[in-house]
């Protein structure tokens, strides 16, 4: 639907309006057909196109109840069979209407205290998978309401562009309930990656400055942590005159200092004596102008993986009969050191990747079209070790006497997250050798 859709809008409607196309007139911007005959069948075709877009998603919002619940039984599924197998191993019966009987002890160990003891110690035992086989059942139930307030919710007539101008809006509204889209980040990336990709390109269609804004972009598998532990627990003692003094001379540094020409290393000392410990998210464009190895390791890192992205895209478009589909991809994961000054001083070494989401679409042959949206993730942890110094403008600094403001809660540490913006790329054929990165 959704291909015969844009087949509408760009073999039909366009040219009709002057857009060009094969039926257009000569002349840029002329429309081959004018008057009101004209415009009304301009407007009953807008409708139509707006029609099919709104059932495609429609489709999809089925689609993704369906598979959404198929996830939910089948894990449900598997929990109840194992605990069943659990308390049948401990010599339990399951009925078929769930209950579950411990055969009596034999009557020459009925008044026996060791056997009554073990006997009670195994019905325990019994009871926690008891409550495992009633918390699976409750998913179920739960995925089955789900499912089926999802689909009772899908009205052919809010999604007739005839009788609702936000058909299109209303119907892509559906797809996204029936997803669940959680608001958890780390809900958002289990979410997205359990997706059919058919469903994710039909979320990409209709919302896509959301879904990015919500991270879809990042990766799915890798997760950053903190390499090392820094300078230990934040506030664990009062600080003394030295410790003052230490604040103020690693203050003047920010104020124009030692630090005078190296903007964003100034502004992440600045976050450390702030003293709140919150993430600082930055942008990672600046990082790749200014640091041409970071630049050309991540040219690097996008080239030695787009054709796989690309390949992994053109299957899941032909296993899904050629519709769209979109696939979630990232790199392994790289280590930088900057050669910047600033970017040195800001953050030193650190761990990057490059992450997105390849689509494929139908081109006006069948064949697949492929596009590569991803962005650049750079993670740091703002933190000084014991046993290091970093030479600032002819003045040593030691990582001992910066880990102090973090001990007496004059400063705090924390986490650095950065990425570039959406970058969007063809990747219609795989790249010859030696060919260059766009």
């Amino acid at each position: 639907m959704e291909h015969v859709a844009g087949q509408v809008r760009s073999g039909v409607l366009q040219p009709l309006t002057g857009g060009g196309g094969p039926f257009a007139a000569p002349g840029s911007g002329s429309r081959p057909w004018t008057g009101a005959a004209a415009d009304e069948a301009v407007r009953e075709i807008g409708l139509l196109a707006d029609e099919l877009q709104a059932f495609h998603y429609e489709a999809l919002a089925i689609s993704a109840a369906l598979h959404r619940a198929r996830k939910a039984f089948t894990e449900a599924q598997q929990k109840l069979v194992r605990a069943i197998g659990d308390v049948e191993a401990l010599g339990a019966t399951v009925a078929e209407n769930g209950t579950v009987t411990l055969p009596d002890l034999p009557p020459e160990e009925r008044n026996d205290p060791e056997a009554i003891a073990y006997q009670k110690r195994k019905w325990d035992e019994v009871q926690q998978h008891v409550q495992i086989m009633t918390a699976a059942l409750a998913a179920a139930t739960d995925a089955d309401n789900a499912a089926a307030t999802a689909l009772r919710s899908l009205n052919p007539e809010d999604v007739d562009p005839a009788k609702h101008p936000d058909a299109v809006r209303n119907a892509a509204s559906d797809l996204e309930a029936a997803t669940g889209m959680p608001t958890d980040p780390k809900a958002l990336k289990d979410w997205w990656a359990a997706l059919d990709p058919a469903v994710r390109a039909g979320l990409l269609t209709a919302d896509s400055d959301k879904l990015i804004k919500a991270g879809i972009l990042g990766p799915t598998d890798y997760e950053w942590s903190s390499p090392d532990k820094g300078a230990g627990p934040w506030g664990v003692r009062e600080p003394g005159l030295a410790d003052q003094m230490m604040r103020v001379e690693a203050a003047s540094m920010v104020g124009g200092g030692a630090l005078a020409g190296n903007p964003d290393a100034a502004r992440n000392l600045a976050h450390y004596l702030d003293g709140d410990g919150t993430p600082l998210n930055l942008d990672v464009e600046p990082m790749l102008r200014s640091d041409a190895g970071f630049r050309a390791k991540a040219d690097t890192q996008l080239a030695a993986n787009k054709d796989k992205w690309r390949q992994a895209a053109v299957e899941a478009f032909e296993k899904s009969g050629g519709v769209p589909v979109s696939i979630p991809v990232e790199s392994p994961v790289g280590q930088h050191t900057f050669t910047d000054e600033n970017w040195y001083y800001a953050i030193g070494s650190h761990p990057y990747l490059t992450s997105g989401v390849v689509t494929a679409v139908p081109g006006p042959d069948g064949k697949p079209q492929v596009s590569l949206q991803y962005q650049v993730n750079v993670w740091d942890r703002y933190n000084w070790d014991e046993g290091k110094s970093t030479p600032i403008a002819g003045t040593n600094v030691t990582d001992h006497d910066m880990a102090t403001l973090h001990q007496t809660g004059l400063a705090k540490e924390f986490d650095i997250v950065g990425r570039t913006k959406p970058i969007t790329i063809r990747l219609d054929e795989p790249t010859a050798p030696g060919s260059p990165t766009p």
